[in-house]
């Protein structure tokens, strides 16, 4: 006759074996689940400022924007969290793609999935390795990082991508 451990360690070995079959079948099907966010970023003013670094004049700019977005869509049973992101999207002459990251936020639920924020400032510093951004269309999108509870992160961007033509620079006290 079987003892009690050797029940409570197949009744275990059993359980974590449906466990995981589990989760692999979540984490298979998660990627075929529709998924349809709407998203509007809309760029209201930059100003470009330049200032004097230690000898070096560069440029910096300050962007105001207004966003919409419905991110519900995203949000199943399989969602943990939201990584969001807006993404200034442009070329220079030294690199083919400069990506800057101007405003971040992570969502948790379903019910902040529904973003709506009007002037907008950009939460993290917009200069580039070069120091001018003359002659540059910087395109503005939403990006998104999808974190499952199992499988692998799922990342996108909004369809209406805008594209901006930086003004000329404005002068900042050093």
């Amino acid at each position: 006759m079987y003892s009690l451990a050797q029940r409570a360690n197949s009744v275990f070995a059993f359980s974590l074996t449906v466990i995981f079959v589990l989760l692999g079948a979540v984490a298979i099907i998660t990627p075929f689940l529709p998924f349809n966010p709407t998203t509007e970023v809309h760029v209201r003013d930059i100003a470009v400022w330049t200032y004097d670094y230690g000898g070096s004049i560069s440029e910096i700019a300050f962007v105001t924007m207004d966003l919409e977005a419905d991110l519900t869509s995203l949000f199943n049973w399989n969602t943990k969290q939201l990584y969001v992101s807006i993404v200034a999207e442009y070329e220079s002459d030294t690199y083919n793609v400069n990506q800057i990251i101007l405003w971040d936020d992570i969502i948790r639920s379903k019910r902040d999935a529904r973003i709506v924020l009007h002037q907008l400032k950009n939460k993290y510093i917009f200069n580039d390795i070069n120091p001018s951004f003359r002659e540059i269309n910087a395109t503005y999108a939403l990006h998104w990082d999808a974190m499952p509870y199992a499988g692998l992160l799922q990342s996108g961007r909004s369809k209406s991508i805008k594209r901006v033509k930086f003004p000329k620079p404005e002068n900042m006290a050093s």
